[in-house]
């Protein structure tokens, strides 16, 4: 990564004061969600068990291997879940269970409340529109007039880096490259100045100079209107630079969830201890990266114990047989059934 990745000392954003009111309700909670998809489609749940919290101002890093269940995650705060599938738990924004809102409350949601920035900006646009169209179409549905909708594009589009802005609005998707057409994705999701940002792997199609100019937006953006963010990345270095706090997730759970910095410094659960050890790094001297053995749990399977356990170097047979709660442990929590004999010290 470029010098996004160098410190992982962080100074809290400040906050507008009308977000801040009410400070005693987290901006985004979710507790003990679990999804499962319609009998015969999968073995277990994508989502086991999740709880987590984003408040106002702050960035929460979601990071594990493809199949984790990080996007789904995500995709759940706006109600897109897959067809037929069945929830328990709650999802809330802003207090507003997002689980049992109906129709209108869900496009109160998306609309005001939160954004989200996908992986792939091609996927996120029309190719047959001008960018200017797709910026203010939900300006426009907001009682905006065409002329300030415009004027309000150009803004944002200025604030994310767009050289000549009014000519980029009337610009095709095709005519950006990948890392302009992601700024534009950007602006087009605080177009309502959403509270919560959720940011999906946003930087994972770029190059790493574009990445660091990408990362190097949201954060500034972040900081100047106030907005929580959800950071889902399988880049840990990434996380480490941008992220307050972490949430590891392995087979659909949350296994551990501490500050960035202890969880970099001090990894308490086998599979975070792997993923760092998996990550290459640049220091002279460095050990080389060691792959984790073995595959993902895939959802056609099901593990009676710790789905990590036919991974994991420090595997005894209770492991495969019990599944270890997430025990809080100061600072942070993990979900370990031999974490507290210090494995990993």
């Amino acid at each position: 990564m470029a010098d996004t990745t160098k410190s992982t000392t962080k100074k809290k954003n400040s906050v507008p004061a009308t977000r801040a009111a009410d400070s005693a309700t987290p901006l985004l909670a979710l507790d003990d969600v679990t999804l499962r998809l319609p009998d015969g489609a999968a073995a277990r749940p994508i989502l086991d068990g999740v709880s987590l919290r984003v408040e106002r101002g702050e960035t929460i890093g979601l990071v594990g291997e493809s199949g984790s269940g990080k996007s789904v995650a995500c995709r759940t705060v706006l109600g897109l879940l897959p067809k037929n599938a069945r929830t328990t738990g709650e999802v809330r924004v802003e207090g507003t269970d997002v689980l049992t809102a109906g129709p209108a409350g869900l496009r109160d949601l998306r609309r005001n409340k939160v954004s989200m920035v996908f992986q792939d900006p091609r996927a996120s646009v029309n190719p047959m529109r001008r960018v200017g169209d797709f910026l203010t179409e939900g300006l426009r549905l907001g009682g905006m007039s065409k002329k300030d909708a415009l004027a309000r594009a150009e803004e944002l589009l200025t604030e994310v880096g767009i050289r000549d802005p009014k000519g980029a609005l009337r610009r095709f998707p095709h005519e950006f490259s990948g890392g302009m057409l992601q700024r534009v994705v950007i602006a087009a999701a605080l177009t309502s100045d959403p509270a919560l940002l959720l940011a999906d792997e946003p930087t994972t199609a770029l190059d790493v100079t574009t990445q660091a100019e990408v990362v190097g937006i949201l954060r500034r953006l972040q900081a100047t209107h106030g907005t929580g963010m959800l950071f889902v990345t399988h880049d840990l270095e990434l996380a480490a630079a941008i992220c307050d706090r972490i949430y590891v997730m392995y087979a659909g759970r949350i296994v551990e969830s501490r500050p960035a910095a202890e969880l970099f410094a001090r990894p308490r659960h086998p599979y975070t201890a792997a993923l760092l050890a998996s990550t290459p790094r640049l220091e002279e001297g460095a050990e080389p990266p060691t792959a984790i053995s073995g595959r993902p749990v895939s959802l056609a399977e099901a593990p009676t114990g710790c789905a990590f356990a036919d991974r994991c170097a420090f595997a005894v047979d209770r492991c495969r047989t019990e599944k270890p709660a997430l025990v809080e442990d100061g600072t942070g929590a993990a979900a370990c059934l031999r974490v507290e004999e210090g494995i990993l010290a």
